[in-house]
């Protein structure tokens, strides 16, 4: 594996495995033929997720971390050709302009497996290099995935070491060289969390051809998914195929949530999985999801009208959804105002924000709850801290 080191400073040689680290989370399959080519919308949106998700991931966790990672599985070349940044230089911006910039060691690691591709990406990243701070390592390793990364976990097995807390990006283009073995072992450190691109369309388009059975096994970590080859209909099959994988990331971590995004033609292109076992990540997730689709049911279209202009699907909550989930998890039951908010973020698309008024106000006024424990003075229709009530 060739490594090469934007920064002047000699690397450590863990820090050289943890760069060999991030060779496994991509696949090159189906990928663009060109050095540098036009983003999508939703590449974009894509994005803009990770973006806010990485804002909010970076100070939570330098704040008891000395050594924090981020690795982008298949970095690109670093811009596309209309100029705009791609997800490596996207990152670095955040961090370097982040208002709560940490202090401690922040290593960023970039694969990429085309050499052109490497080429480019190691040029616009040399080109902000200058503006980073010190603390700031940054690292391009040209190289595949899998194999790459397996010999570091075994590498790090025999050191008797483990991978520093990291937030890893797998976004490859098509379905091959991605284990789910390899995800599950990532995960088994709980401070490391994924954000996996889950190429739906060529992932069904191959799904029966005997020549990629092997491989699905491999995808899924597990034979469950031979179950949809007899499915017909479109919808049932994109939810079968996309709960098995769920259902796998579930098995390996604690908080899992996923994200469709939709091609020109409106339909699934890929599915964005979240897989992370910190309930604070899992809410921050969220809000980064709810900013691009405030409807919650998390898709985002390249659709576009007779105007040309992009379709998000839904403009506000739908807080009768909400309501039943709620009324149907706790009818009958006492439940504090921490436990219901716990349920919202870890059971539902909704966040802490969408049930004190919008849903518990309205139920107590029509008398459908009653708040059974209070502090001294509560107002009615308020739920703080320390409240409790019973669904009626």
């Amino acid at each position: 594996m060739a490594v090469r080191r934007t920064s002047e400073e000699e690397g450590s040689v863990s820090l050289l495995q943890f760069c060999a680290l991030t060779a496994i989370l991509r696949l090159t399959v189906a990928a663009p033929r060109e050095t540098v080519w036009e983003i999508d919308p939703h590449t974009a949106k894509k994005h803009e997720i990770v973006q806010r998700y990485f804002q909010a991931w970076l100070p939570i966790v330098a704040s008891w971390a000395g050594r924090v990672l981020y690795i982008d599985g298949f970095a690109g070349p670093g811009k596309y050709k209309g100029g705009e940044d791609g997800s490596p230089l996207i990152v670095l911006k955040a961090a370097r302009d982040h208002s709560h910039r940490p202090k401690g060691e922040v290593i960023f690691i970039f694969v990429e497996a085309h050499e052109d591709r490497f080429e480019h990406l190691q040029a616009v990243v040399n080109d902000v290099q200058a503006t980073l701070p010190k603390n700031f390592k940054v690292y391009c390793v040209r190289g595949r995935f899998n194999e790459q990364l397996q010999s570091v976990f075994r590498d790090l097995d025999e050191q008797k070491k483990k991978i520093a807390p990291a937030l890893v990006f797998v976004d490859p283009f098509g379905f091959s060289h991605t284990p789910f073995a390899t995800i599950a072992r990532l995960l088994q450190n709980k401070s490391c969390e994924a954000l996996i691109t889950f190429m739906y369309e060529e992932i069904n388009r191959f799904l029966g051809h005997p020549d990629h059975e092997g491989t699905y096994d491999e995808l899924f970590g597990t034979a469950a998914w031979r179950r949809v080859l007899d499915v017909s209909n479109p919808d049932e099959r994109r939810r079968q195929i996309h709960d098995t994988y769920l259902a796998q990331l579930q098995r390996e971590a604690k908080f899992v949530r996923s994200f469709e995004m939709l091609n020109r033609g409106n339909r699934t292109d890929y599915f964005l999985f979240f897989a992370s076992n910190n309930p604070r990540g899992l809410e921050k997730m969220k809000e980064a999801m709810w900013q691009v689709d405030k409807s919650g049911t998390f898709q985002f279209s390249d659709y576009t009208d007779e105007r040309g202009i992009l379709t998000l699907f839904g403009n506000t909550p739908d807080y009768g959804l909400l309501k039943g989930l709620i009324s149907e998890r706790f009818k009958g039951q006492e439940v504090s105002i921490e436990a219901l908010g716990d349920f919202v973020v870890a059971e539902t698309p909704f966040l802490r924000t969408h049930f004190k008024t919008q849903i518990l106000r309205p139920m107590e006024v029509a008398n459908e709850l009653t708040v059974t424990k209070a502090k001294l003075g509560r107002k009615r229709g308020t739920f703080p801290d320390g409240t409790a009530m019973r669904f009626n």
